[in-house]
């Protein structure tokens, strides 16, 4: 991010912004964690990481993301979640079109 243009500056935090409020307005993930690293090997990476209910019991600090990643590969690798991530996808993609 330090190496953006000030316009690359301006529509990457306006992305940010309009993802989020599509998180929110049209899922209803009302806490998201925003994670930013620049050594993977595309050299950038955002992750908007949403925060569920069933999270909880892992807590709510960093080191509680890699533990509820592994619960979710472990447990939520279903027909039903994969319904669900499908039915999200289809809208935000009509969130965006708007």
């Amino acid at each position: 991010m330090s190496e953006f243009t000030p316009s690359e500056e301006k529509e990457f935090a306006a992305l940010l912004v309009r993802v989020r409020r599509g998180m929110r307005d049209v899922l209803g993930i009302q806490e998201v964690y925003f994670f930013q690293n620049e050594d993977s090997e595309h050299g950038f990476h955002v992750w908007l990481f949403p925060r569920h209910d069933w999270m909880e019991p892992f807590g709510r600090k960093i080191e509680s993301v890699k533990p509820i990643m592994h619960h979710a590969r472990g447990h939520l690798k279903n027909e039903v979640t994969f319904y669900e991530v499908e039915e999200a996808i289809q809208k935000m993609k009509v969130y965006f079109n708007n």
